[in-house]
């Protein structure tokens, strides 16, 4: 399927539009085939890419909905509602969304334990030790001129007394958790608290000034569902299921779990990986390219001294050639410049002239080595050259030269890349030697 539609991308792209091949990868494959069908090898090296290309994306897509899937999965609501644990049991956080017909709102909510009846409450209360003082400010400054929610709890960390909260005016302030009710108005209210330890039970009246808020429709819409829900819950403790609304205020709600949908990121990272894969196609070609290309210059020396000792001891230049050749044919060498040099004997085999191959022979190579030497082959063909030989051998030996200083460049890249990974060693071993030694010393 996959080969398919490449093929089918690519006679769309290529074939239909008339775009043009990339020179660049025309001439790299052309060096590493050079007795290949360039048309035929470009083709399948388009359509190479364009499969894992294809693969790496649709792969990326596949994933990307899956997850989406069990994230809106995971965002169902069960309908049976929430159970209650015992009332020794944790307080259940759960994260939801409220959602209208046009607005969705964050909503986080907990669902407290059963609460215990007056005769268990009996058994715990001799169990409060201690006296605790309230403080109910929070964020407000000034009890005067209220404008964030009041911290009213039913204990308060460190401190055995329970407090149970009331208000003169709910449309104000909650008696539940001291929420600050989001409307546009303001107004004075009375917080009365009750403190009991055991028998002993006192009440005080706290006045407060609620500020007049400054809220838009939606904020004072979400505070409303949250307000209810949290009394809801709280008026409901004594049933084990709590249900959700579907209604409130009169806007009808659908209830979701805030799950994280991570698709879209997904997606992305394997479109980002599509496109680095697909460069990385054309990167493996010119390293391929590059490999071949060093390979044939380290032979460059070897050739010239070949050249040079056949044609001294008397052979001609062709002769030579396919002397070279048919030695390296015997010995199993698989240098690419054997490759080049024995398609050249083959076109001289098919009658094409000796010093047209030579120079195709260089330019195939693509390396001024080469080059030069067709040249210097060609020359001599063509006119004579009473001092080819000792050309050959000076060139020899400047091409031996210079295969010594790419040698020791190497070397010395390598040490580089080696250093590195020896000051990374260095500092793991005085690591483990260092912490043995302050610890025996009780630093």
């Amino acid at each position: 399927m996959f080969e398919r539609s490449s093929e089918f991308i690519f006679e769309r792209v290529y074939g239909r539009t008339g775009k043009k091949p990339d020179p660049n990868v025309i001439r790299k494959l052309r060096f590493l085939n050079p007795s290949g069908d360039i048309g035929a090898l470009y083709r399948e090296f388009c359509i190479r890419r364009i499969k894992l290309s294809m693969v790496t994306l649709i792969a990326g897509i596949i994933l990307a909905l899956l997850m989406k899937i069990s994230a809106v999965t995971e965002s169902r609501v069960p309908s049976e509602g929430f159970e209650r644990e015992e009332w020794n049991g944790r307080k259940q956080g759960i994260e939801l969304y409220a959602v209208t017909d046009s607005e969705r709102f964050e909503m986080d909510l907990s669902i407290w334990p059963l609460t215990l009846t007056d005769r268990e409450l009996d058994v715990y209360r001799d169990r409060f030790l201690e006296e605790i003082t309230d403080i109910i400010g929070g964020e407000n400054s000034d009890l005067m001129n209220v404008n964030h929610d009041l911290v009213l709890r039913e204990r308060y960390e460190g401190y055995p007394f329970k407090f149970t909260w009331r208000s003169s005016d709910y449309g104000l302030v909650s008696a539940y958790e001291g929420k600050i009710r989001e409307k546009k108005s303001e107004g004075d209210a009375v917080l009365t608290v009750t403190y009991s330890y055991g028998e002993y039970s006192g009440e005080a009246g706290i006045s407060v000034h609620v500020a007049k808020p400054v809220m838009t429709d939606e904020e004072m819409l979400a505070s409303d569902i949250r307000t209810y829900l949290e009394e809801s819950e709280k008026t409901g403790r004594y049933e084990r299921i709590w249900d959700l609304p579907d209604e409130i205020n009169g806007h009808r709600i659908r209830w979701e779990f805030r799950s994280e949908d991570n698709s879209g990121l997904i997606l992305g990272l394997f479109v980002l990986v599509t496109v680095i894969i697909y460069a990385a196609a054309g990167r493996d070609l010119t390293s391929r390219t590059d490999k071949r290309a060093d390979e044939m210059r380290r032979a460059y020396p070897k050739i010239l001294r070949q050249i040079s000792l056949y044609v001294g001891a008397g052979m001609t230049t062709k002769a030579a050639f396919m002397r070279i050749v048919s030695d390296a044919s015997s010995s199993g060498s698989t240098d690419a410049v054997y490759e080049e040099m024995r398609s050249a004997c083959h076109e001289m085999e098919q009658g094409i002239g000796e010093a047209e191959c030579y120079e195709r022979f260089g330019n195939r190579t693509g390396l001024g080595e080469y080059i030069k030497l067709a040249g210097m082959l060609s020359q001599n063909l063509k006119r004579g050259d009473m001092k080819f030989r000792s050309r050959l051998k000076t060139e020899a030996d400047m091409a031996m030269k210079e295969k010594i200083l790419r040698a020791r460049k190497t070397g010395e890249e390598a040490q580089t890349k080696l250093l590195v990974p020896m000051i990374m060693m260095l500092a793991v071993v005085m690591v483990m030697i260092m912490i043995p030694a302050f610890t025996g010393m009780n630093i």
